[in-house]
């Protein structure tokens, strides 16, 4: 007689209970949880590769890193060309300080995936930390970490060592001078002091208007610098990485960005607070844009209306709460981030726009398709204020620079700045390549210097 089996049968109601509640765990930030429930759903699917990509991330996060890097061995090696995969990797073994391992899988998923920010920074982490300033200006650079570039700058200069002190004067012949009189030996000790605190004011507007130079007392105070105008490309330039700061949970590997300060971007704070639990908290005193159905609570006499120029777009879920008051915002099973822009803009397609603050202009510019009456709703949003941005899952920010443009799928577009010039791709052998969408999806390629975005 056969030998009777005793594993117990796959249940797939049960292991999609167990992921899903892992998922929005993980999602909202309780690590403890999303561990256990994904833990019982691995058991019951031990390859599913969806359950270990999140549980490695689990892992990560609790700074189990041993664990993680289990799983990701596994995941690079059965998806060889899946460059997230090989950048995670990476990461977890340079945080292990396997440094030459590290180099080698952040090598490959920069090969893979040229415009990827976060290899780069990793790699010019991992050069820094090996002294090899020059490779790691490279990828610094690419990845736009400007105060990364800026750090690195400054331990490239030499150390100039203090000049020795110079040798005694021999004693001179002593030459007896009449004394001054009292009043007057007083009155030269006080414009003494008189000069040497003119010397120390000169010396403190030097170091206020000319940062990083050491004057000496005796420097003429500097003339005051008319206020910049801001440039165009300079307001781009900053749009585009605050947008990558905004989506990258970390600009250096070292710190956690996971408190609720940290997820704020400069003004930001004044309007609105994203809540560890994954809350957006709206405070303001006119109105508001928000995402129709997101509204989980609010505090006031509010109104809300449609906004008639968004009608006929991917943005038409936006709607304006008018009055004074607070509203608590929350999209279930998609990811928030926050942007404060300073006359600068950005695009946004109009599907993951969260809320907006009135302070801020915007328009809808489409990215149209002529050949086959296809666009994708971008809105530029621009001005003084903040705004909120979701995504259905973690995002990519991609790089782009005049070396390396980037084409992407028009259905993972999330959003996109700096100088950067959009154009549709009509070439029929990308279908088999790049990720399949619906019929209305077609392909854009971006050409410039800048940052998009990307869900996919």
């Amino acid at each position: 007689m056969a030998e009777t089996s005793l594993v117990a049968p796959f249940d797939q109601g049960v292991f999609l209970l167990h992921y899903n509640r892992g998922r929005e765990a993980f999602q909202e930030g309780r690590y403890g949880e999303a561990r256990r429930e994904l833990e019982a759903a691995q058991k019951m699917r031990p390859d599913d590769s969806d359950v270990l990509n999140l549980l490695g991330l689990v892992y990560f996060k609790t700074n189990a890193f041993p664990e993680a890097e289990v799983i990701y061995r596994r995941l690079a090696s059965e998806n060889p060309n899946v460059f997230i995969l090989h950048s995670n990797l990476g990461l977890i073994l340079f945080k292990q300080g396997n440094l030459d391992e590290a180099e080698r899988f952040l090598l490959r998923a920069v090969e893979l995936r040229p415009n990827y920010a976060k290899s780069h920074l990793y790699l010019g982490l991992l050069y820094r930390q090996r002294k090899k300033f020059g490779i790691a200006l490279e990828h610094l650079r690419f990845a736009g970490a400007d105060k990364l570039v800026r750090e690195v700058e400054a331990e490239m200069r030499p150390t100039v060592a203090p000049p020795p002190p110079p040798p005694p004067a021999p004693p001179a012949a002593k030459v007896a001078t009449p004394a001054p009189p009292e009043r007057t030996t007083q009155k030269m000790q006080a414009l003494k002091w008189i000069q040497t605190d003119d010397e120390i004011r000169r010396a403190a507007m030097a170091a206020a208007t000319q940062p990083g130079k050491v004057p000496t007392p005796a420097a003429a105070p500097a003339k005051p610098a008319l206020p910049a105008t801001p440039q165009p490309e300079a307001a781009a330039h900053t749009a585009a990485r605050k947008l990558q700061d905004a989506v990258d949970e970390t600009q250096h590997i070292e710190e956690k960005r996971i408190d609720i300060a940290s997820r704020k971007i400069e003004g930001a704070s004044k309007t609105f607070a994203l809540h560890e639990n994954g809350f957006l908290e709206i405070n303001f005193a006119r109105s508001v844009h928000v995402k129709r159905g997101t509204v989980s609570s609010y505090s006031g006499n509010l109104k809300f209306v449609a906004e008639s120029g968004l009608l006929g777009t991917t943005a038409q879920t936006l709607v304006k709460a008018a009055g004074h008051g607070k509203i608590f915002v929350y999209e279930k099973g998609r990811k928030a981030f926050l942007l404060d822009l300073n006359d600068e803009f950005i695009y946004v397609e109009g599907r993951n726009l969260l809320a907006l603050e009135d302070s801020l202009t915007y328009r809808v510019e489409s990215i149209y398709d002529g050949s086959y009456q296809r666009k994708i709703d971008t809105v530029k949003i621009f001005g003084k204020g903040s705004l909120a941005i979701s995504t259905s899952i973690e995002p990519l920010t991609l790089r782009v620079t005049r070396e390396y443009p980037l084409s992407i799928s028009s259905e993972a577009l999330v959003a996109w700045t700096g100088n950067l010039i959009p154009t549709v791709v009509d070439d029929k052998s990308l279908e088999n390549v790049m990720i399949e969408g619906d019929a209305a999806g077609f392909k854009v390629r971006f050409e410039g210097d800048g940052v998009v975005v990307s869900e996919q």
